[in-house]
């Protein structure tokens, strides 16, 4: 008897759960799949960015319109974004393999254009021109809850960076003691707003403790997690403009529960485990 395939939906719920913070004992055990199973999709996840059995083979199926929205969302969150990068999200996250064109029709259909096929903008050459949106979302996450949405319109540039840190890092050090508060660590990614000479600057100022991060890191950086979990649940609902997609994810922020962020913090020792063990190479989160 040969080898039953597991189906796409189960693979994808393997990634889910792994996004929430779960081992993969546990996932194996909740899904009721073997763990080399749950380990390989990970791994296939990780190496090739989808969970398709066979990506690209067989005849296509026709798209659904829960799978079109999932674009157009992908598009309303950031209007920069070309068809090639909107190509590889539907490869990756909706296992789909469709072409350029494929994704130009499906924003004509929602009346959306593409940052590249943009023709006037690109003619002359502004830097960022929006059509209809482009939100920008910013937050943070401590072991015991996440902080509030900050909605941006636009690139985020150093300036705009360092008024969201001020208006919103007082806050964070009102939750813990004086004492812990003194042990308190930053964590960011390497985006050049975080990392610039005004940026560092204000860090400095301000004695804010950074810790060292590692370039092309999401694997380590846990509320990368937490932006996964926020895309799944969006598609839930119908957006069809930036004040639909603003209470949208107001509303799916305020379902994710302190176990989810304390899980997350608590698979920071496996995490580090595995890339040391892997020799710098991603991990299964």
């Amino acid at each position: 008897m040969g080898k039953k395939d597991v189906s796409i939906d189960t693979n994808k719920g393997i990634i889910l759960l792994r996004d929430t913070g779960m081992c993969q004992h546990e996932v194996s055990r909740k899904l009721n799949v073997s763990r080399t199973c749950v380990r390989q999709t990970i791994r296939k996840f990780n190496e090739l960015h989808t969970t398709a059995t066979k990506p690209g083979a067989g005849r296509l199926f026709k798209m659904t319109r829960h799978q079109k929205r999932a674009i157009k969302l992908q598009q309303l969150r950031d209007d920069t974004l070309s068809l090639n990068v909107l190509v590889r999200y539907a490869q990756a996250s909706l296992n789909l393999d469709i072409s350029r064109q494929t994704v130009g029709l499906i924003l004509r259909e929602f009346d959306l254009v593409s940052f590249r096929n943009d023709l006037k903008r690109h003619e002359r050459f502004q830097p960022r021109v929006h059509r209809g949106g482009g939100l920008g979302i910013w937050s943070y996450i401590t072991y015991n809850d996440l902080g509030p949405l900050v909605f941006f319109n636009g690139r985020l540039y150093s300036d705009k960076y360092i008024e969201i840190l001020e208006n919103n890092l007082p806050n964070v050090f009102e939750k813990f003691s004086s004492e812990q508060s003194k042990k308190f660590l930053y964590q960011q990614d390497n985006a050049r707003p975080h990392t610039s000479a005004k940026t560092s600057k204000y860090f400095k100022k301000k004695h804010i403790k950074l810790i060292p991060w590692p370039t092309r890191s999401p694997d380590l950086n846990i509320i990368e997690n937490i932006w996964s979990i926020v895309d799944q649940k969006l598609l839930k609902y119908s957006i069809s403009n930036m004040a639909q997609l603003e209470e949208a994810l107001k509303t799916v922020w305020a379902e994710i529960s302190k176990d989810v962020t304390r899980k997350l913090f608590q698979s920071m020792p496996t995490r580090l485990r595995q890339v040391i063990n892997n020799k710098g190479y991603a991990c299964c989160y």
